[in-house]
C-alpha cells in the first residue's frame, strides 16, 4: 500500500471537512460510551480526529492513529499539536512509545472542553485485520481508506469485527464512481471509464473494490449483524478549489493513460483542454463520495 503526498492530505482535509454526512456523525457519536477509546485506520497525520474529536460531544477521547507511511506518522503529532495550538489548548511534547526508535507516540491535548489522549501506531493493513485488536476499542473510524481494499480484505475486516464484539463503525468519504465535470467535453466517458478501471487494481490488499466499495461492505456488514446506513458525502470544488481541480484532473489523465495506453493521446489532449477551462475560469468539478456507518443491530442506527 502506497503513501500519500503530505501536501495533498492537507489540501483535501477542509473539503474532507465540509463534506462529511453530518448526520452519521452525531449517530456514531451518540452510540459511543463517556471515554470512547477511538481507532482511526490508515490515518494519515490525524485529519479524521481534527475533523471529527470536537464533534462527538465527549469530554475526553483517547485515540489510537494507526498508518503504515513511518513519515506521515512522524508528522502526525506535529500536525495535531499544531492545531490544538491554534486553538489556545495545552499540548503537551510527543512521548515514544515503546522502544527508542519505535515509530509509535503519544501526544496529550488539554482544552477547555475536551482532552484528548493520542497515541500513533504503525501497521500494515494490507495484513491480517485479526491483528487490529479490534475488541480494545469502543468505535472505528477510516476516511477515505475503502476504495483501495479487496473483497477478500472486507470479508477478513469483517469477520475480526464480528470476533470482537461489532464496535461502532463509521468509515468516510468512499469514492463511489460518480464524477461531473462542468462543462463536459466528450471525452469525459472515456477518461472516467479508464480511471475507475485502475482504480480496480492491486493497491496490497488485492483487486482494489474501487467505486464498489461502501455497497460491498454495507452487505457484509448487515450479514455480520451490523444496521448500516449510507449517505454521500459528496465533494463540490467551484472556483475556490482551482488547486485541488487541477491536481485531480492531473491524476485522471495519469492513471487513465496508464490503464489504457492505446488512447494516452486522447487522454493527454482531454487534460489539456481541461486545465484551458480550468484556468478561463468557470470550471467545476463534482465527486461522488459515500460515507457508512455501522452500528449492531442491538442499537438504532
Amino acid at each position: 500500500m502506497s503513501g500519500f503526498a503530505l501536501d495533498w492530505l492537507r489540501l483535501r482535509e477542509p473539503l474532507d471537512g465540509r463534506s462529511r454526512a453530518t448526520a452519521l456523525v452525531a449517530d456514531f457519536a451518540a452510540a459511543l460510551p463517556e471515554r470512547p477509546a477511538l481507532l482511526d485506520l490508515g490515518a494519515g497525520t490525524g485529519s479524521t480526529l481534527r475533523q471529527l474529536a470536537p464533534r462527538l460531544g465527549r469530554a475526553a477521547q483517547g485515540w489510537t492513529l494507526l498508518d503504515n507511511d513511518p513519515a506521515l506518522l512522524a508528522q502526525a503529532p506535529r500536525e495535531i499539536a499544531d492545531w490544538a495550538a491554534s486553538r489556545g489548548w495545552q499540548v503537551s511534547d510527543p512521548q515514544v512509545l515503546g522502544q527508542p526508535g519505535s515509530d509509535d507516540a503519544g501526544i496529550a491535548l488539554r482544552g477547555p472542553d475536551l482532552t484528548l489522549d493520542v497515541e500513533t501506531r504503525r501497521f500494515d493493513l494490507t495484513g491480517d485485520p485479526a491483528g487490529l485488536a479490534l475488541g480494545r476499542y469502543d468505535g472505528i473510524l477510516a476516511s477515505a481508506l475503502l476504495d483501495l481494499v479487496s473483497a477478500a480484505w472486507v470479508g477478513r475486516f469483517v469477520a475480526a469485527l464480528a470476533a470482537a464484539g461489532r464496535p461502532p463503525l463509521l468509515l468516510g468519504l468512499t469514492v463511489d464512481g460518480r464524477v461531473a465535470f462542468t462543462p463536459p467535453l466528450d471525452d469525459d466517458a472515456l477518461v472516467l471509464a479508464c480511471f475507475h478501471g485502475h482504480m480496480r487494481r492491486d493497491k496490497g490488499f488485492g483487486p482494489a473494490l474501487g467505486p464498489a466499495a461502501a455497497a460491498t461492505l454495507a452487505g457484509a456488514l448487515d450479514q455480520a449483524g451490523y444496521r448500516v446506513a449510507l449517505a454521500p458525502s459528496d465533494w463540490c470544488l467551484g472556483a475556490e478549489e482551482t488547486a485541488v481541480q487541477r491536481l485531480m484532473i492531473d491524476g485522471y489523465a495519469r492513471s487513465a493513460g496508464a490503464q489504457d495506453p492505446a488512447v494516452a493521446g486522447r487522454i493527454g489532449a482531454w487534460a489539456g483542454r481541461r486545465q484551458a477551462l480550468l484556468q478561463a475560469g468557470g470550471a467545476a468539478l463534482a465527486v461522488g463520495h459515500t460515507d457508512l456507518l455501522a452500528l449492531p443491530r442491538r442499537q438504532r442506527c
